[in-house]
C-alpha cells in the first residue's frame, strides 16, 4: 500500500448556511500502483464524496476517512476526477 499526497484544484465553492467551507474540486492525474493505495488530499480537512476514474475511464471504488481516499479497486492506472471537500 502506497500513499500519495495531492491537492485538488478548487472549481466552485459550495456556499450557503449549512455548506460553508465546502468546495467542488478536481483531482488531476494521480499515480496508483496497487489495490488499497491511498491519496491524502492536503488542501482539505474532509473528503465528503469523490468520483474518480482511471486512464481507461473505469470508475474507481473507494472509501474515505477524513482527507484520505483509499482506492479499493485492483487497477494500477493513474486516477482523476471530481471531489467534494470541506476545508
Amino acid at each position: 500500500m502506497t500513499n500519495v499526497n495531492a491537492r485538488v484544484t478548487e472549481l466552485y465553492p459550495i456556499g450557503g448556511k449549512t455548506n460553508s467551507g465546502r468546495f467542488l474540486g478536481y483531482l488531476s492525474g494521480t499515480a496508483k500502483a496497487a489495490q488499497n493505495d491511498t491519496i491524502t488530499i492536503t488542501n482539505a480537512g474532509v473528503v465528503e464524496v469523490a468520483n474518480l476514474v482511471d486512464t481507461d475511464d473505469a470508475l474507481q471504488t473507494m472509501t474515505y476517512a477524513t482527507n484520505v481516499i483509499t482506492l479499493t479497486s485492483a487497477t494500477t492506472h493513474a486516477v482523476r476526477g471530481l471531489v467534494v471537500c470541506q476545508i
